[in-house]
């Protein structure tokens, strides 16, 4: 999906969210009933202001127009969080009788408010607070949150001298409007804990604007490893401009791979191969798009495989001919609300998964997509620790 398709299923999710809001402030509050053209009005500037808004922060990246930003993509969040379990409970309130007979209206032009309109409004205004408050902390705190999750992984034909290999994954890094030198330095300063033998970054690494790609790149370029630091490609960086991505990463010492492979650790057995490919929407964007045959025939064939693809749904293709594939892309959905939505979409959304003996593992992410905030989905820094079978 390219920006103009996300701005299009954004601004339809936005006028939806918004639209069953304006339907339930009608029933429940006599006055918005009375002025529904003017209600209307103002539904109709708050679902523009927010891609007005990204597009006065692309031309004007100060803390402003980031903050009017962010408040936009919030509220429109908070909308669309509260209106699903709002129209729930007038389905579930539309039982209820509403006023008795015998109670009028003061004039003819008021609505009456009756007992299914109290419990609509009282639930309506809980849950629109419980959405505001969520976010409100996912915002502040949330997406502060790193958290390191380690995953041992079993690979077969590792020599065992490399027993132990430890690589470091961060994903989605979407620096940009919302991840800075702050959030980089937050999220970054975990590896110190882990210690990696290599760190990788499996794409997304810059949001949309091609000015942060040298800071997003700097960042990389200035981890410690023994084996250096390599990254791949993801959507977001064809959005932001893929040439001026690699050129940045290039510049800044970072191991780019895309449709490539490396053999590592040469000297110890016969090491290991690291695979990169390109983004599964590459093509629609003047790239490549993945070839996994081209990485593989770079490397020996019988160096075990560890391979990274920005898309977890890459999995299906590359199932049996490597042992692990590292990807992001889906931030762990990022805002859950008690439940996690990808689900419902996708199937693989973070984690572990196994098929054919091969491993995927699925980082939450490291920044933020749309709205500024993390609901249980903390920003993740993987530990991924290599063992001989």
């Amino acid at each position: 999906m390219d920006a103009i398709g996300f701005l299009a299923i954004f601004i339809l999710a936005s006028g939806f969210g918004h639209g069953l809001i304006l339907r339930w402030a009608i029933r429940v509050f006599p006055s918005v009933a009375r002025h529904q053209r003017r209600a209307v009005i103002v539904i109709g500037l708050l679902i523009l202001a927010t891609p007005i808004a990204r597009l006065f922060a692309r031309t004007d990246a100060s803390a402003v127009s980031s903050s009017l930003l962010a408040a936009g993509m919030i509220e429109v969040m908070i909308v669309l969080v509260a209106a699903i379990p709002m129209f729930l409970l007038g389905a579930a309130a539309s039982v209820v009788p509403s006023a008795p007979p015998h109670v009028e209206a003061k004039a003819k032009d008021e609505p009456i408010v009756g007992r299914r309109e109290a419990i609509e409004r009282v639930g309506g205004i809980a849950m629109l607070g419980v959405s505001g408050a969520a976010l409100g902390w996912g915002m502040a705190r949330g997406r502060h949150a790193f958290e390191i999750e380690e995953v041992v992984v079993k690979v077969v034909g590792l020599p065992r001298a490399l027993d132990g290999y430890t690589i470091a994954q961060v994903s989605d890094l979407h620096v940009g409007l919302f991840v800075g030198e702050r959030e980089l330095r937050e999220g970054l300063s975990r590896l110190a804990e882990i210690k990696p033998d290599l760190v990788v970054a499996t794409g997304d690494l810059v949001d949309i604007d091609p000015h942060f790609a040298p800071l997003m790149a700097r960042a990389l370029g200035s981890l410690k490893a023994r084996d250096g630091v390599a990254a791949i490609l993801g959507n977001h960086d064809y959005y932001t401009g893929a040439r001026k991505v690699l050129a940045a990463l290039r510049a800044a010492g970072v191991n780019t791979l895309v449709n490539s492979g490396i053999h590592l650790r040469k000297g110890d057995g016969c090491g290991f191969a690291l695979l990169g490919v390109d983004d599964l929407s590459a093509e629609h964007s003047g790239g490549e798009g993945p070839s996994l045959d081209t990485a593989m025939a770079m490397v020996p064939p019988d160096a075990p495989r560890i391979l990274l693809a920005h898309q977890p749904r890459f999995f299906r293709d590359a199932k049996g001919l490597v042992a692990l594939q590292l990807s992001g892309h889906t931030h762990g959905g990022q805002i859950n609300p008690g439940f996690r939505p990808a689900d419902f979409f996708m199937e693989f959304v973070s984690g572990r998964y196994e098929a054919a003996g091969s491993t995927l593992w699925v980082n939450r992410g490291f920044g933020v997509a749309g709205p500024p905030s993390r609901v249980g989905a903390a920003p993740e820094v993987t530990k991924i620790v290599l063992v001989s079978a």
